[in-house]
């Protein structure tokens, strides 16, 4: 988070705003950055299968039908890529050889700058931190799922096993944050609708919101919201129905919308 993306969410703030952090990772992923910048806010998490307030307590939550969790199981297992999951009780992953090359590979593919030994032990580090833990009899205990995860560099493969899974049961929202990558989520455990719901408990109308984003996990934001923001670096799809569009994610463009919106 940009220093001057820090000072305008404090900004915010300080007017009386809440700021709402809306994200396909889990709280344990987002909570270091939280501490890092000291920043107390609302999160959306896990794509929307849950809600946090300012210290961190569930205030709404939407977790997966297991019936449907085994579909997913077995369609993923059948294509063999690793399984994340994200739960009430923490990171979950697979623990196939396999698996662990497949989460290197795919860090190696953000962190291009970085060597093989410190991916290696990036990742090592970050699974520690998060406290991640391996999937067992996990259908069968009373772990809640919010969502899973799924990746490949075979970006044919994610397309097709992305139809394959919207067709596998009704009840599945299936997303991406990049091509090589498939989130999956209960249908009602979008970004948009949890966000929708919130406030209106709270007595906040629609129109006093605004939404950013740049990617495929943000769609349901920008269809229930109309006062939205796609970044200058979103992919087309998010520009395209955007109200506005604000400067890039490597130019302070969170920045200059709650700057435009707040009318400082």
């Amino acid at each position: 988070i940009s220093e001057e993306n820090l000072k305008a969410i404090r900004k915010a703030q300080e007017m009386g705003r809440h700021f709402t952090i809306v994200t396909g990772r889990d709280y344990g992923a987002v909570k270091s950055y939280l501490e890092e910048c000291n920043l107390k806010c609302e999160c959306i998490l896990s794509n929307g299968a849950e809600y946090r307030d300012v210290n961190g307590n569930v205030i709404e939550s939407v977790y997966m039908n297991k019936d449907s969790v085994k579909i997913v199981f077995d369609i993923l297992n059948d294509a063999r890529l690793c399984i994340q999951l994200m739960t009430n009780k923490g990171s979950y992953v697979t623990n196939k050889e396999s698996d662990k090359k497949a989460i290197i590979d795919r860090f190696k593919l953000f962190n291009p700058k970085m060597n093989e030994e410190e991916v290696i032990e990036f990742v090592e580090k970050f699974h520690t931190e998060r406290g991640m833990k391996y999937i067992d009899e996990i259908l069968e205990s009373n772990v809640e799922v919010l969502k899973i995860v799924t990746f490949d560099n075979d970006e044919k493969l994610i397309a097709n096993l992305k139809e394959k899974l919207k067709k596998s049961t009704s009840d599945l929202a299936v997303a991406s944050t990049f091509s090589n990558d498939i989130e999956i989520s209960d249908i009602e455990a979008q970004k948009g609708l949890i966000l929708a719901k919130t406030i209106k408990k709270m007595g906040i109308d629609k129109s006093e919101v605004i939404v950013l984003g740049d990617s495929f996990n943000d769609y349901s934001m920008f269809t229930e919201f109309e006062n939205s923001y796609a970044m200058e670096n979103a992919i087309p799809e998010i520009k395209e129905i955007a109200k506005y569009i604000t400067d890039t994610n490597n130019n302070d463009g969170v920045a200059k919308a709650i700057y435009k919106a707040l009318e400082v």
